[in-house]
This record gives C-alpha cells, sequence and structure tokens, in this order.
C-alpha cells in the first residue's frame, strides 16, 4: 500500500467563488472588501466579478444590508462617536454617502450621551477637574465642538 505525503500531493486552488463564499462565512464584509481580498489571493478580476456577481444575485453579499447592520451594532454599542462610525464604515468598504444617510436625527443626544461615558471613564470630577485636556481627549475621538462643550458643562 503507498502511502502520500504532503509534499507528493498536489493542492488544487480554490475557485474566487468558493474563497469569497469561505471568507463570507467567517465575517461579515462588504463587496470592495471581499474584493480586495480576493485580488491580494491572485484571483483573476474577471472571475472576481463573477463570483462577486453570484454572491450578490443569492443574496448572500448586500452592501447596504451589511453596512446598516453594522452601523446600528456599533451606534446601540455606544462607545463611538458617529464620525468614529463613519470612518470605520468607510475603512470596510462601505459608500460614505450611504453610510451618512444612516446617521438619526437624535445623533447629538447620542454623542452628548457617549462623550459623557466617555468623560466618566476617564476623569474625576472636581477641582482637579482639567478642561483643556478632557477637550482634547474628546476630540480626538471624533466629538465636534458643540458636544464637547455641552459633555464638559454636564460633567462638571
Amino acid at each position: 500500500m503507498r502511502r502520500t505525503t504532503s509534499a507528493t500531493r498536489t493542492k488544487t486552488k480554490k475557485s474566487a467563488l468558493e474563497k469569497a463564499t469561505d471568507l463570507l462565512a467567517h465575517q461579515e464584509q462588504s463587496s470592495a472588501v471581499l474584493r480586495r481580498k480576493l485580488l491580494a489571493r491572485k484571483y483573476d478580476a474577471a472571475e472576481i466579478d463573477e463570483a462577486l456577481a453570484k454572491l450578490k444575485k443569492y443574496n448572500y453579499l448586500d452592501d447596504a444590508e451589511t453596512c446598516q447592520r453594522q452601523f446600528e451594532s456599533f451606534y446601540s454599542e455606544g462607545r463611538l462617536s458617529v464620525r468614529q462610525i463613519v470612518i470605520k464604515l468607510i475603512q470596510r468598504g462601505f459608500d460614505k454617502d450611504f453610510i451618512e444617510q444612516l446617521i438619526p436625527d437624535d445623533s447629538d443626544e447620542y454623542e452628548r450621551r457617549v462623550a459623557g461615558k466617555w468623560l466618566e471613564k476617564k476623569f474625576a470630577r472636581g477641582e482637579n477637574f482639567d478642561r483643556a485636556k478632557a477637550w482634547q481627549f474628546l476630540a480626538t475621538r471624533g466629538f465636534n465642538s458643540e458636544i464637547i462643550s455641552s459633555a464638559i458643562e454636564d460633567f462638571q
């Protein structure tokens, strides 16, 4: 009986559709990110286009739905400013204009709440409270000046 070793076996490369399906099984992602990952794995652009078209046709890949679900998840967590959420979703390959349509009308109130949580977590109330440090801290997290002023006023 002849044994086959890993050196004698030839590994067949999965099709772009199979690889895309594998990637989606592990994590929901945008078609842009999926395209980048497949290109990085040296798949042909035409094969990638065909694979993505099939995935979209069978509703395995829907950028609008995925983006909305991820936006709602970040928003409900209440840990990121709206600007941070937008940047994170753009990095994940979603369209900026579409993302901005998802921002609810009550986003200012949301941002005040989130900024307040960050201040509670990072700073102590009282005489030693440093407004300048708090301002800088919140600005680096994507909050605008109006929200920062309001959050600091409420915090003191």
